[in-house]
């Protein structure tokens, strides 16, 4: 997609959103005191955004993507907007209680709300925990009235470890989070005197986000809430991780080089952290990996570091058991990871859902296979698959939110796509 056609659509979304949106606003109301409760434990910090702030955020952000669009503009389309971090107690990977963290956001002047919004981000550097930005812009929907919850995931913000532990796509860790981070926003809004009119979720998310939906959703099945969910929307997401490890697998006879290849050990580290194996990184990385003493990097240094450290070749970035099916060698730490993955694959999950799912994915996606969803769809019944009609996974994500906020009908045909 051309520079110009891309200005277009931001700026045709924009247009949309001011269209779409209400800009009512009513006073809002001082926090009530009161003693903890429930989930909550702590409000970190409160604070507002104004509409300058939004639109300098989202000046800034498109800027770096080689768009220029006037301020002035931007911001005759934002709404102030006012957040809050908080703390609350969920489960660690012993099943201890642990305190964790998210954000809140609401229009400013909401005083009462009829359902929320639960949006699980993508993948995020550690530094960048939504808590710690306060405003991260996948929340941007709150500008059209929305409640947004949105929890950090275990390993960022609050509970973050030194060793920069994360039990990344970790089926039961991942949505007890996320279910809990729900339930403490409640208690949170409870105390800032809004009123509950209806206790509706919906769960949305892209790529990481969207298998954390799914398993917030599940979670919350287990915890006997499903008439609360009103659906799940969930887009490029990794349901099926044997797939994800076969995608890595396969760049080893593919010529194009791969530049992504940190979020190999960051799986690993996920399955090998959440199930708390006994494993050595000796028999789980490459031997040039271990010699260069990169493993110590991954509890270390940023995400973001990992791939450019690593290069492009996977066949020195994970060990070469994990290239021998089904044997794998006789490695049984690396058939211990394989485990794990079927064992956290959605898919797998013995939980049907009972809510409507509506699954995205691009087929042209290079970066999660669109096996996920085909597979997904066929294992959940109450599933709609909509192939996503832009290339590649991050565009398709522009394209998720797009057809989640309904836009996609207007503004498909005006990209050359399908409706």
């Amino acid at each position: 997609m051309n520079k110009h056609l891309t200005s277009k659509l931001l700026t045709l979304l924009l247009l949309l959103f001011f269209v779409a949106c209400s800009n009512e606003e009513s006073p809002w109301e001082e926090p009530s005191t009161g003693t903890e409760t429930g989930h909550l434990t702590n409000v970190i910090t409160e604070t507002s955004f104004d509409k300058e702030d939004l639109a300098a955020m989202v000046v800034n952000f498109v800027a770096g993507q080689g768009i220029n669009l006037p301020v002035e503009f931007v911001t005759l389309l934002m709404r102030d907007v006012d957040v809050a971090a908080i703390e609350y107690s969920t489960t660690g990977v012993n099943g201890e209680p642990i305190t964790a963290s998210g954000v809140i956001a609401m229009p400013q002047g909401t005083t009462s709300y009829d359902h929320l919004v639960s949006i699980q981000h993508g993948t995020l550097n550690m530094e960048e925990a939504p808590s710690k930005q306060l405003f991260y812009y996948e929340m941007l929907p709150v500008i059209c009235g929305h409640v947004i919850v949105m929890a950090d995931y275990i390993g960022y913000g609050s509970s973050q470890t030194p060793d920069r532990q994360h039990p990344y796509l970790h089926d039961r860790l991942t949505g007890t989070a996320c279910a809990d981070m729900i339930e403490a926003a409640r208690e949170y809004l409870k105390q800032k005197n809004l009123t509950e009119t209806n206790d509706d979720i919906e769960l949305m998310g892209y790529s990481q986000g969207g298998q954390a939906s799914m398993a917030t959703l599940f979670e919350l099945e287990r915890r006997g809430l499903t008439e609360s969910v009103r659906a799940v929307y969930a887009g490029g997401g990794p349901y099926d991780l044997e797939s994800i490890l076969q995608t890595f697998l396969a760049y080893k006879d593919n010529p194009m080089p791969y530049e992504r290849t940190g979020y190999a050990p960051y799986l690993i580290r996920g399955m090998v952290y959440g199930e708390q194996l006994e494993v050595s990184d000796e028999n789980l990385y490459a031997p040039e990996v271990i010699e260069q003493g990169l493993n110590e990097m991954f509890s270390t240094r940023p995400l973001f570091e990992w791939h450019e450290a690593l290069g492009t070749d996977i066949t020195q970035v994970i060990h070469p058991d994990f290239f021998t099916a089904p044997t794998f060698n006789g490695n049984a730490d690396v058939i211990a990871v394989i485990e794990a993955l079927r064992k956290n694959s959605l898919i797998n999950s013995s939980i049907e859902p009972q809510v409507p799912v509506y699954l995205y994915h691009s087929p042209q996606d290079d970066f999660v296979p669109y096996s996920n969803a085909v597979n997904a769809h066929q294992h959940w019944t109450t599933s709609t698959l909509t192939d996503l009609s832009m290339p590649g996974h991050v565009l398709g994500g522009v394209e998720f939110m797009l057809r989640y906020m309904g836009l996609w009908e207007l503004v498909g045909p005006m990209l050359g796509m399908g409706s």
